[in-house]
């Protein structure tokens, strides 16, 4: 069913009608948040919790910013504001059926064009992302374009086990590529014979295994390429720029010190599952400082936008279901299509373009000077400015 917002008329080959979402959060819900948040203790100050370089330290997130978030979090923050932004996008929900008869419903945002030659591009979001990640470019769409000027279909899912999807079955593992299959299956259901990708974090994993298993998919957009199999120590330093060798060093440090959260979520995604939903200040400090961590200090997200993050994975109680992607090891999967990379600085891991061509047939490439791991909220004109470059080129 066609949504009554701009931008909200499926298209006309669409092969089922999903139907129109609105997200409203019970009040006694937001209540409880609040009644949590107010009883909820933070740890008394000890030395590696005071070590602080404004927002984190050596150790982890500092005391202080959680002491000062909870507080914004608590006297400032306005979920029906933040959810009414959320429902100025067209959005929708629809079922999945997979192979083996389960249904899946999942939740979409989209800004859908009435021009029959419209380009579709998913985009994929990350840990601990969701669609907000991608909220920021469709405002600048929105704005530039009108329904019928739109020279694309943007389309942005939520993940299985993310925010507003179904979780993961309770009876079977789950994988990257089930997450792939369905959110094929989803594109194939809006009549999108062809389409495109775009991701990064969790969102270029699937990107990667789309563009490598359906024909499809045309090509693929990253700006994450940490996985398995992709490290290539033999590339002579020569080659590899200023830039490129300091974000080595950065990809060491994070390998060193800042990948245990990874660790955890991968052999004891139980455990650490149970402790974040006992309370908000856990997801608070725990999600908080990877946005802290990860980002540029020139374009980090503000703290409206790491808190409105944090509160909807709380109201939707999806972090223990978001993280079963770190369970498995990303192997590499070579894509044989037209690949863009752009390379962010202070992104976790910054690939070297030397490394990440042998992964694909690379086709566009940006070095960018500022930037980090949320491209697209740290710098969403620059991500859609390459976005669009490499459409240009990869489109056929």
């Amino acid at each position: 069913m066609t949504s009554p917002k701009r931008f909200g008329e499926l298209p006309a080959s669409a092969k089922q009608q999903p139907t129109p979402f609105e997200l409203h959060v019970e009040e006694q819900k937001l209540q409880d948040l609040k009644t949590l948040l107010r009883l909820s203790p933070v740890a008394k100050q000890i030395y590696e919790n005071l070590q602080d370089d404004g927002s984190h330290g050596k150790f982890g997130v500092s005391r202080k910013w959680v002491v000062d978030a909870k507080k914004y979090w608590e006297e400032e923050f306005d979920w029906r504001k933040e959810e009414a932004h959320i429902n100025s996008f067209p959005a929708f929900t629809t079922t999945i059926k997979d192979e083996d008869g389960s249904d899946y419903t999942i939740h979409f945002t989209a800004l859908f064009s009435r021009n029959p030659s419209a380009i579709p591009i998913a985009f994929f979001h990350g840990w601990p992302g969701s669609f907000l990640e991608f909220l920021p470019l469709m405002t600048l769409l929105r704005e530039k374009y009108t329904p019928d000027t739109l020279p694309y279909h943007i389309i942005v899912p939520s993940l299985p086990g993310f925010t507003l999807s179904s979780h993961p079955p309770l009876r079977k593992d789950w994988k990257v590529a089930d997450t792939a299959r369905i959110m094929h299956k989803l594109l194939l259901s809006l009549g999108l014979t062809s389409y495109l990708v775009q991701g990064g974090d969790i969102g270029s994993l699937v990107s990667r295994v789309i563009a490598a298993t359906y024909a499809e998919c045309k090509g693929m957009h990253l700006n994450f390429m940490f996985i398995s199999g992709i490290w290539d120590k033999s590339t002579p330093d020569d080659e590899l720029t200023a830039q490129e060798k300091a974000g080595l060093e950065r990809l060491d440090d994070f390998s060193t010190t800042g990948n245990a959260y990874a660790k955890m979520h991968g052999t004891r995604p139980s455990t650490i599952g149970l402790v974040l939903a006992s309370s908000p200040v856990a997801h608070l400090a725990w999600i908080g400082e990877k946005f802290l961590a990860w980002s540029d200090p020139a374009t980090a997200p503000s703290l409206h936008t790491i808190v409105a993050d944090i509160t909807l994975y709380w109201l939707t109680e999806c972090f223990p279901t978001s993280i079963y992607t770190y369970r498995e090891m990303k192997e590499l999967l070579y894509v044989d299509k037209p690949m863009g990379y752009s390379y962010f600085p202070h992104e976790l891991a910054p690939v070297p373009r030397a490394w990440a061509e042998k992964t694909g047939i690379m086709v566009f490439f940006r070095a960018h000077e500022k930037g980090g791991h949320f491209a697209a909220l740290e710098r969403t004109e620059v991500l859609w400015e390459d976005v669009e470059e490499f459409v240009r080129i990869a489109w056929k």
